[in-house]
């Protein structure tokens, strides 16, 4: 009994943090209404001296093939992400982490545009599940 109770708890847990990530995610970031593919993520500072932003991407669940284009505002690709696992077995899928160009921080904002990607149709905006998460990340960097 203890070993169940145990358990819902955890579960508990787990299912707030998840709630309250959602919430934080939901707020942080902001999406052009005109230009749906396009979002901003606000830095909490500006990198210092020997450091650059990154941004951390983990697809969701996308048909085999597809792919999550991360490009500037105005289409430069700077990486791309998928669902695919990084080990032949391993089910869950990898945390993409590509660096950003310096030139997509303007006024303490992130703009990128995201843009799913399958074989035989055209671009388009992700869905809400096809990305688990985006975040910015701070870098240290050897000049």
């Amino acid at each position: 009994m203890c070993g169940l109770r145990g358990f819902r708890s955890g579960l508990a847990s787990v299912i707030v943090v998840l709630m309250c990530s959602t919430l934080c995610m939901s707020s942080a970031i902001a999406k052009d209404e005109t230009k749906p593919n396009l979002i901003e993520l606000p830095i909490t500072r500006p990198p210092a001296n020997g450091e650059a932003v990154w941004v951390q991407i983990r697809a969701g669940t996308l048909p085999r093939g597809t792919e999550i284009r991360i490009s500037t505002p105005d289409g430069v690709l700077i990486g791309t992400a998928s669902s695919f696992p990084a080990l032949s077995g391993q089910e869950e899928a990898v945390t993409h982490t590509i660096p950003l160009p310096r030139n997509v921080i303007t006024s303490g904002r992130v703009r990128l545009r995201l843009e799913v990607e399958a074989p035989g149709e055209p671009a388009r905006a992700p869905q809400p599940r096809e990305i688990e998460s985006i975040d910015l990340i701070y870098v240290p960097i050897s000049k």
